[in-house]
């Protein structure tokens, strides 16, 4: 899965992945067994890792590529209001009998007012993520309604109607995602900003496309079955309605517009041959990780770090391989700024391990350090890197994932203050976000040499 979560539901997605990791030692994902000879702490240590206010994670916003216009904010609360008006503020068993039905048309309207409350007070170009927000509201109020409906709805009419708006959808998705040129001012911000228009249109209709693509909805499907794949379609249909807005706002935004599509392709084919000529051993091979690093890998932090470190540089690279090979210009220029960011990190955390700088955590002031070190790093990155464009928008990406470590922290020192935890995922984290931060600025220099490089 490429890391382009964005938006209030991939917070919540991502932070909901994150706790499940810690249930289970944050291991799942890794093939090899859980460490066993980590240093220990008290859960009252813990707390001293996120004490000092002066380290606090910075604030980086999603960069804007247009600023919507208020009244498309209006139209999609109004949609938020409108599905959550049949849904009442409270339920009781007397109005859903069944107490997980129940729930979950709770949470889901929660969750939706949550979103909606978020995306409340924008103005000029917040109201870009502040729209894609209000996607997120969109789901959840539909998710919501649909579920408490389907109580009292004959099933088949509800699902024949439901499976007619997904294929209409599907159809709208389809038709625009064909529209695509790559149209934009030329010129060192005009390709800027085109670059991270269009990664997002096509990143956002391709998400919205994959939610629909099939229906496996029938008459064997529970109630909060139907509402989820409502929410689905929910979501497709804000999708392809807000990027018709943004559409139009941006060719109202720039001038003369030039076809960029041969700017677009020359990076794209400098970005695959820089990733297929990295150094990289098979991704299959059973020594995988031997096969990175000179040295002896150990069973446990190593295996976990050095994984956590080379892991995104294959997700990128594969990235950029299916956008190329499908013609998706926005998402590959996308993956080819994240290959060179996390290629570069990966070679950073790599000298760090081979130089011995790199063990399982033996203090919480080596785990402090090191998230004090990324903190820095992110600040420092966040100078340099000013412009609307896909090197903000790495950057403030890259930020969200230290924020989601420095939340399982947090949940680490939720319970009896003398139940001890190790820290060395929450660790390994650190080191490879505080690599990726020190090493974006030269990353977003050399993608951006090749795409604002003169076409010869």
């Amino acid at each position: 899965m490429t890391d382009e979560l964005h938006g209030s539901r991939r917070r919540f997605l991502a932070g909901f992945a994150t706790a499940a990791g810690i249930a289970v030692a944050g291991c799942n994902d890794f093939p090899w067994e859980a460490e066993t000879s980590s240093t220990t702490f008290a859960r009252s240590e813990v707390e001293a890792i996120l004490a000092d206010p002066a380290r606090a994670v910075p604030d980086v916003d999603r960069p804007a590529p247009v600023e919507p216009a208020a009244t498309a904010l209006e139209t999609e609360r109004s949609r938020v209001d409108e599905l959550l008006a049949d849904v009442p503020d409270s339920l009781g068993p007397g109005d859903v009998p069944n107490g997980v039905v129940r729930e979950s048309i709770a949470d889901r309207r929660d969750s939706a007012t949550e979103f909606r409350t978020e995306a409340a007070g924008a103005s000029k170009a917040d109201r870009y993520n502040a729209l894609r927000t209000l996607r997120d509201a969109r789901e959840a109020a539909r998710a919501s309604a649909t579920t408490l409906a389907a109580i009292e709805t004959e099933s088949e009419t509800l699902i024949a109607d439901l499976s007619d708006e997904r294929a209409a959808v599907r159809s709208t998705l389809a038709d625009r995602r064909e529209r695509i040129e790559y149209r934009g001012e030329d010129g060192d911000d005009g390709r800027l900003r085109a670059a991270l228009f269009f990664a997002e249109l096509e990143g956002d209709l391709a998400r919205a496309s994959h939610g629909v693509r099939r229906w496996d909805v029938d008459e064997t499907a529970t109630v909060i079955d139907v509402g989820a794949d409502a929410g689905e379609v929910e979501f497709a249909t804000a999708t392809t309605a807000i990027w018709d807005h943004c559409t139009d706002r941006y060719a109202a935004e720039t001038g003369d517009r030039v076809d960029l599509e041969p700017v677009f392709a020359g990076a794209l084919e400098m970005s695959s041959d820089r990733a297929e000529g990295a150094d990289l051993p098979d991704r299959s091979g059973d020594d995988l990780l031997a096969d990175l690093v000179a040295g002896e890998v150990e069973t446990g932090f190593d295996q976990t770090v050095l994984w956590e470190a080379v892991r995104p540089v294959y997700d990128a690279r594969d990235g950029l391989r299916d956008a190329v090979e499908d013609d998706r210009s926005g998402p590959g220029l996308a993956d080819a700024l994240r290959f060179e960011q996390e290629y570069r990190a990966f070679e950073l955390i790599r000298d760090r391990f081979e130089a011995g700088d790199l063990s399982t955590p033996d203090s919480i002031e080596t785990v402090s350090s090191e998230r004090t070190a990324a903190i820095s790093a992110a600040e420092s990155a966040s100078e340099e890197l000013t412009r609307p464009s896909l090197g903000v928008d790495r950057l403030a990406k890259t930020v969200q994932s230290l924020g989601w470590t420095d939340d399982k922290i947090r949940r680490q020192t939720d319970g009896d203050p003398d139940v001890v935890v190790t820290l060395s995922s929450e660790y390994g984290e650190y080191v490879c976000l505080r690599a990726r931060f020190e090493v974006l600025p030269e990353a977003v220099d050399a993608f951006r040499t090749r795409l604002l490089e003169p076409e010869p």
